[in-house]
């Protein structure tokens, strides 16, 4: 899998499902910022298709983000979103390989 989602306000992306199957579960995030806003990567365990309000938890170095940077998540996570705390102007845009 490989996708993109792009925040340009203070608000939250849709959830980006992840393939808890895949025998060795590696995920690369880049998180590339334009403009002023602060940023954080979120993950959750509950199943998006059928949990209407999945319980998100921060990523634990994807947090209070203002510059491009990346990470991954090297153990199964059911979901991804990306989310603004902050914004003034500009966007983030986050890129993500499993």
């Amino acid at each position: 899998m490989e996708t993109s989602v792009t925040v340009g306000s203070a608000a939250s992306s849709n959830w980006i499902p992840c393939n808890i199957q895949q025998q060795d579960f590696k995920v690369s995030l880049g998180l590339e910022v334009t403009g002023t806003g602060t940023y954080k990567v979120q993950h959750t365990f509950d199943n998006i298709q059928t949990d209407t309000s999945p319980t998100a938890f921060d990523h634990s170095v994807l947090v209070g983000i203002v510059a491009s940077t990346d990470s991954n998540y090297a153990f199964p996570v059911r979901a991804i979103r990306l989310t603004c705390t902050s914004y003034t102007t500009g966007s983030a845009t986050l890129k993500i390989i499993q």
